[in-house]
């Protein structure tokens, strides 16, 4: 956010305003920034092609680091016995408390759309979101859907590869409505979400299924792989739990500590 001074026929920035957040990804590369100042994120997935939940938790993480408020949904309701399984794969984030819902973006400018765009509406009226996700599962066509005149392509799925081919090249904001209190931003589709911007001792805090078991540990300095009198481990499928934690989740957990420890935190 900048302010502006406009003249005759140009303008100039007078002064760069102090960032809200930045929600980025940071490989061992490069690093790519989506967009500063957010309300929130919209993660948005679909039945088809199969969601990596790798992606989703990097994702989450990124945004739980910046304090950006995510939105999880799931497109292609349609799609019955699909969809219902890639419903129940979201379970443990509904349990973490993440808000999900289910989509169905076909019909979507139908005289009789589907009930949930207008609950989805709901939570975009007045604020700024980003709608990320993987190619393929309809951000254009929602992006199209909000902002008729966005001109955003849409593209099939190579069911060849069970993935999106790549439509959007660059990230760019729309305004929803002419008093410009609502807006998209749609972003390119991603297939590595890099975390080498977090050290890996703050990666339990930003998983909300193992922050809410920390304090619990033995050690202070606990790492919840390994140390005895762990309070994260000992709720790894253990259903008496509170919120117990899922195995994969765990799994996702020790992979990524193990990536991030690899790498130099300056």
């Amino acid at each position: 956010m900048v302010d502006w001074m406009a003249s005759e026929d140009e303008g100039t920035i007078e002064s760069v305003r102090p960032r809200r957040n930045l929600l980025y990804r940071q490989d061992e590369i490069r690093t790519k920034s989506f967009a500063a100042n957010l309300d929130q994120v919209l993660i948005l997935l679909a039945a088809e092609p199969e969601f990596s939940e790798r992606q989703l938790a990097r994702a989450l993480i990124s945004a739980e680091a910046e304090g950006i408020t995510p939105l999880i949904v799931l497109n292609k309701s349609d799609l019955g016995i699909l969809f219902d399984h890639a419903w129940a794969r979201l379970q443990p984030y509904r349990d973490m408390g993440y808000d999900v819902l289910p989509l169905c973006m076909k019909n979507a400018d139908s005289a009789t759309p589907p009930p949930e765009l207008a609950s989805l509406d709901s939570r975009l009226r007045g604020k700024v979101t980003l709608v990320l996700g993987p190619s393929g599962v309809g951000k254009s066509t929602l992006i199209n859907h909000w902002v008729p005149n966005a001109l955003a392509s849409t593209n099939e799925i190579s069911r060849a590869l069970n993935s999106g081919k790549h439509t959007t090249t660059s990230t760019s904001w729309y305004w929803v409505d002419a008093e410009k209190t609502t807006a998209l931003i749609d972003s390119p589709g991603f297939q590595e979400f890099g975390l080498h911007h977090i050290e890996p001792t703050r990666l339990a805090q930003l998983m909300p299924d193992l922050r809410h078991h920390l304090g619990n540990c033995k050690f202070y300095n606990c790492t919840h792989l390994h140390e005895p009198g762990c309070g994260v481990i000992s709720h790894i499928k253990n259903a008496s739990s509170a919120l117990p934690i899922n195995e994969i989740r765990y799994q996702i957990y020790t992979e990524l500590f193990s990536e991030l420890s690899q790498i130099r935190h300056w």
